[in-house]
């Protein structure tokens, strides 16, 4: 088993590192502070809020509203970056890689403590992670992240993949935990730090008639 004193850490950096890229987001389309906000605490539980809800079992922060404060702390507390958001997009993207793979993985946990199939689990460990992140873009009005070039729902569904199997293979909860984690985040620096990314799909338009 987890330690529970592990997964209550594991959901403070992974909150607080979707609350600050959600904030500088909404630095970057010049809102106000309270759209800095939203959009932090949006990112933060989005995803565990539409993956708890498919689940149909109690939304987390609902018993524990905790953590809408935190993300809303950690988005306020971010304000003051934005101005300098250019020099610090690389650090808030490794932060929000860090929430990925934190979220990514607590959420195919718990999918497989509510008794779901492997499949599910995997795809309730991908809303878990991105989700929050799709409805930041769709409001900031920017194209959602796994919508483009970037290798980010990829990497989210490897280690979900990965954990789900460790489970089915017995491998010790710990290592499974760490494993996977590790996995994501390595994917999705690499892929920040190489510039890797998916090949793009395009039609040429035709003539119009």
């Amino acid at each position: 088993m987890i330690h529970l004193d592990l997964l209550m850490s594991l959901q403070l950096i992974g909150i607080a590192a979707f609350a600050v890229s959600g904030a500088l987001v909404a630095g970057e389309r010049q809102m106000d502070w309270f759209g800095a906000i939203v959009l932090g605490v949006i990112v933060a539980v989005g995803g565990g809020t539409l993956r708890d809800v498919l689940l149909d079992v109690p939304v987390f922060w609902i018993d524990a509203p905790w953590y809408i404060v935190l993300a809303g702390a950690a988005a306020l507390a971010t304000i003051p970056l934005a101005r300098w958001s250019q020099r610090v997009r690389r650090p808030i993207s490794i932060a929000d890689a860090v929430g990925l793979a934190v979220f990514v993985v607590l959420g195919t946990q718990k999918a497989l403590d509510a008794g779901t199939p492997g499949f599910v689990a995997i795809l309730m460990g991908l809303i878990t992670g991105i989700f929050g992140g799709i409805i930041r873009d769709v409001l900031a009005n920017r194209s959602p992240i796994i919508l483009r070039k970037e290798i980010y729902a990829l990497a989210a569904l490897t280690g979900a993949t990965l954990y789900v199997l460790g489970q089915y293979l017995e491998v010790p909860s710990m290592l499974n935990l760490w494993c996977s984690m590790a996995v994501i985040l390595i994917i999705r620096l690499l892929a920040i730090a190489r510039n890797w990314s998916i090949p793009t799909f395009r039609i040429e338009p035709g003539d119009q008639e």
